[in-house]
């Protein structure tokens, strides 16, 4: 008896110890239904993480949303997150790629088959907050193994017949991808839209293409062919507008197109007439399309169907900055008033620096589709730092798109101007200046600029130079001419960085009896779009000596930096290098006298741009001022840190 009992004994401490060891092996097991505190990686090094964890079904919101619940998620979930990684991965070249996953559970994780039952009953209601406390939080770590990368060896372009209008290697150029580059699935579809559009350009807009990729898995590599049957080459036919019903001249249209009837076939040049249209501001849609091709003729007709805008619109808008505080618009447009498109328009703006009545006339395609015409005239209040400045304006510009992303402006102002609370003196000392000025000038512009996105740009280049000269024989009281230059340029970099470069030079020289240049007609750096880390037209003259001397100058040279990179959606920052000089000479830049500043900023995309937040730092602010005028003994101010906030990127 006691043998029995004995053994009864070690039978049960056995049979206790195995049923430990399986709790405490399924302990450590993913629950079936748990919260998912965190999700990592471990293995990806070449692929995009974020874009990675982007594709997935499981994910938690960032830090910061903390008042966001972590989601619910089952181990099929996790399943076919695996998938969805091993396929993310062969879309990117790689094919052998594997991936797995691992949970780990903070919570010791009790009654987690209640658990489980009680979230699935209530899986088509959502979990309630009683059963998401019953539920496990868990760490998940995805866990991949890359494995090499299948490469492009060889690309082939096969054309069933030949095309005149484009050649084999301009195409292949063209391609997103070279030899020896990863195969990547994206890519290899971008590329056929790609010969298309190409083809559609060359006037051949039903071009057939074709691809084949062959990839071996045993080699790491990756054959691609296109077939391209190019077809007949078309023409523009006829051209059939419809919907407009008198409400805008014909003739107004068929200027806003960028193609003719009888010329070569272009598939952009639809959509340069798309753009054409909308840019009038009378239409509030426009469809540009192509009809049915006459295989005879070698012709495509093409299709205009527009929908008229209300006539009358009224915009208000509000703003902010630290320069000009808040900023206060309304304005009243009447849209087509003679029938070809033409707009007149009434607007008032106020702020801290500038308040202004005025009224607006924009006639398009002035004598000719290349040509439009702007007539402005009202009433504008400068309350500068140095001075206000009344004045009544009428201007005048022509603008002359000469082609190949170059235009041309000319222009003629008269201006009654009446200059008062003048702080400061000229460059040449002080002189009598309240009185009214009338100005008369005429200036002269050309421009190429390639920038696709002006509210935001990150590609492209703007060079411009221009000159305004005023004079007696305009019926002007000042005589000056001020010539101006500036280049603009944005690189873009990978994973959605620009790199940013602006350079300005320009100044003004009384000319004939002027012997003085007025306040209101001086340069002067500072700000949120100029040199950041100074005020607002707070940079002034600096001697040899590094003292400051004037507010104000006769010549300028302005240069930016920047460093832009995204941050999280519509955040992005922006690292920034500025420099500014001023100099009471026309036509003189001492760069010895350069004042630099650098600082950090943010963005946040808008539909009206993006909002700028900037922190400028002083590295050289000028050691004292050299004048007993408080304005100029201001501009030595020993704070080296400056906020800005404004609307728009620095340039």
């Amino acid at each position: 008896m006691p043998k029995t009992d004995s053994a009864i004994r070690w039978l049960g401490m056995a049979f206790a110890l195995f049923f430990f060891i399986l709790t405490a092996r399924d302990a450590g097991a993913a629950p079936p239904r748990f919260i998912v505190k965190d999700v990592d990686f471990s293995g990806v090094s070449r692929v995009d993480k974020k874009a990675l964890a982007a594709s997935l079904a499981v994910k938690t919101p960032p830090a910061w949303q903390f008042w966001k619940e972590h989601p619910v998620v089952s181990r099929q979930s996790l399943a076919d997150d695996v998938l969805r990684i091993e396929q993310f991965y062969r879309n990117q070249g790689y094919y052998q790629a594997s991936a797995d996953y691992d949970v780990k559970c903070s919570d010791k994780c009790r009654n987690k088959e209640n658990s489980a039952a009680k979230v699935e009953d209530a899986a088509e209601k959502g979990v309630s907050q009683e059963i998401r406390k019953s539920l496990c939080r868990c760490d998940v770590l995805f866990k991949v193994t890359e494995g090499r990368p299948v490469h492009i060896r060889k690309i082939e372009l096969n054309c069933e017949e030949s095309i005149p209008t484009i050649s084999r290697s301009r195409i292949k150029a063209a391609l997103p991808f070279k030899t020896g580059d990863i195969f990547q699935a994206d890519e290899y579809e971008t590329a056929k839209n790609i010969i298309r559009e190409l083809l559609g350009n060359k006037g051949y807009p039903f071009a057939q293409v074709k691809g084949d990729a062959e990839v071996r898995l045993v080699s790491h590599s990756a054959d691609v062919a296109f077939s391209v049957a190019p077809g007949q080459k078309y023409y523009f036919g006829g051209i059939n507008i419809s919907g407009h019903d008198g409400y805008v001249a014909e003739t107004v249209i068929k200027r806003s197109l960028a193609f003719q009837p009888g010329r070569q076939y272009e598939t952009r040049a639809l959509d340069e007439s798309r753009r054409n249209l909308f840019d009038l501001r009378v239409f509030q849609t426009a469809i540009v399309e192509p009809g049915k091709p006459n295989q005879a003729a070698h012709t495509v007709p093409v299709n205009i169907r527009v929908k008229p805008r209300k006539q009358h619109n009224v915009r208000l808008g509000i703003g902010y900055g630290t320069e000009d505080g808040l900023r206060l618009r309304g304005a009243w447009a009447y849209r087509n008033l003679s029938g070809h498109a033409d707009r007149f328009s009434i607007s008032a703006k106020r702020s801290d620096l500038k308040e202004t009545f005025q009224g607006e006339y924009f006639y398009p395609y002035f004598l000719s589709a290349r040509n439009n015409l702007t007539v402005n005239s009202g009433y504008e209040e400068d309350k500068a730092e140095y001075y206000t400045l009344r004045k009544l304006f009428i201007t005048a510009d022509l603008l002359h798109q000469l082609g190949n992303h170059w235009a041309a402006r000319l222009g003629h102002g008269l201006t009654s101007n009446r200059p008062e609370n003048i702080d400061v003196g000229g460059p040449d000392g002080d002189y009598d200046i309240n009185e009214d000025y009338r100005i008369s000038n005429m200036r002269l512009e050309l421009e190429r600029n390639t920038v696709t996105n002006a509210l935001n740009p990150s590609d492209g280049t703007v060079f411009s130079i221009g000159v305004e000269k005023a004079s007696t024989y305009l019926g002007s009281e000042i005589d000056y001419t001020r010539p101006g230059i500036e280049t603009r340029a944005y690189l873009p970099l990978p994973w959605q960085m620009v790199l940013a470069g602006r350079l300005r030079m320009s100044a003004i020289e009384a000319a004939e009896d002027t012997d003085a240049i007025p306040i209101f007609k001086q340069m002067f750096l500072g700000g949120s779009k100029t040199v950041r880390g100074y005020a607002y037209q707070q940079l002034g003259v600096v001697d040899s000596d590094d003292n400051v001397i004037a507010a104000g100058g006769l010549s300028s040279l302005n240069a930016n930096i920047e460093f832009r990179y995204p941050i999280y959606k519509k955040f992005s920052g922006v690292a920034f290098v500025d420099m500014g000089v001023l100099d009471q000479e026309s036509f003189r830049y001492n760069l010895n006298r350069m004042r630099y500043t650098c600082g950090l900023g943010l963005r946040y995309d808008t539909v009206i741009g993006p909002v700028q937040v900037d922190w400028g730092y002083k590295l050289n602010p000028p050691e004292e001022a050299k004048s007993s005028d408080p304005e100029i003994q201001s501009l030595a101010n020993p704070d080296r840190w400056r906020l800005h906030i404004n609307i728009g990127q620095a340039f």
